[in-house]
């Protein structure tokens, strides 16, 4: 699983976290992909992989009391848009499929009932991509 550690601190506490970080070893099972500092101030990223979620607590117990840490699952940009666009032409398939099915059975009469049905999908859709951007924003504004 990759993961993004946002870690902020307190200003005055900028000596002792980065005493702390000098010292600092991560442990066995988490690989660290990169690390960066905001420049801005009291505020690092660091992606790193692990297969157990065992080994994140033993990763930021030094830091307890110190620092805040928000850990959010992420993915590639490529892997995510081929994996949503997989799922959602098998998912497009599958609606089409017993459209047809429907419509040869005799469920679906008329095609002004095919164009109603397809239209109630398109809304469908579309208020989950506004919820999708919705629960972005409101992640992107959960910032420490």
């Amino acid at each position: 699983m990759l993961l993004m550690d946002i870690i902020t601190w307190e200003p005055k506490d900028s000596a002792k976290v980065g005493e702390l970080y000098t010292n600092y070893e991560y442990p066995t099972g988490m690989k660290v992909i990169d690390e960066w500092i905001d420049l801005t101030g009291y505020r690092m990223f660091v992606i790193y992989e692990t297969e157990s979620e065992k080994i994140f607590a033993p990763s930021i117990s030094p830091f307890i009391g110190l620092c805040r840490f928000e850990t959010i699952p992420v993915m590639e940009a490529d892997k995510y848009t081929h994996i949503t666009h997989t799922h959602m032409t098998q998912e497009n398939t599958e609606e089409t499929g017993r459209e047809k099915t429907e419509v040869a059975q005799g469920r679906i009469s008329t095609e002004n009932e095919l164009l109603e049905q397809i239209k109630d999908q398109i809304e469908n859709h579309e208020k989950r991509v506004q919820r999708l951007e919705h629960h972005s924003f409101v992640q992107q504004e959960d910032v420490t």
